[in-house]
């Protein structure tokens, strides 16, 4: 079984571009043209405030791959510069619980797994799932639940 939000992940990351680069030129014309009101200082306001709200939002690409014996995790973050893409691997023997969470009211959905080693428990990073559709919850739970037994 897999899951990816990668159609999602690839709007969004079309969206940062078209942001950025709305930004910077409303802001060289302005800069340049003597007669622009302000209408294009405000435009460029507003763009931003959306982009910031996307950025707070900290969508990530997420993939997960259940075989049977394990789970291979991928992820990285949705805006395009300074990725750092990480990768890893639950065994089914290992794999303890995993936990959702929303912040702010459901703006931002994560998860977050635990694993049981010989040391002890440890806990991974939590990862976003804002980008998710609810069949991709609904489904990325069946795999944990498996897991999970």
């Amino acid at each position: 079984m897999k899951i990816d939000n990668r159609l999602q992940t690839a709007k969004l990351k079309i969206y940062y571009m078209l942001m950025l680069g709305l930004i910077f030129s409303l802001s060289v014309y302005y800069r340049f043209e003597r007669q622009a009101g302000y209408g294009y200082m405000i435009a460029v306001l507003i763009i931003a405030l959306v982009y910031l709200f996307l950025l707070l939002r900290k969508s990530d690409y997420f993939f997960i791959e259940y075989t049977g014996n394990k789970a291979v995790v991928r992820y990285y973050t949705a805006h395009p510069f300074l990725r750092k893409y990480r990768a890893f691997e639950m065994p089914k023997a290992y794999f303890y619980d995993y936990e959702f969470k929303t912040i702010l009211g459901g703006f931002r959905k994560t998860v977050q797994f635990t694993v049981k080693t010989p040391k002890g428990k440890f806990k991974y990073p939590p990862l976003s799932i804002s980008l998710f559709t609810k069949e991709q919850e609904v489904e990325l739970i069946k795999i944990l639940e498996e897991l999970k037994k």
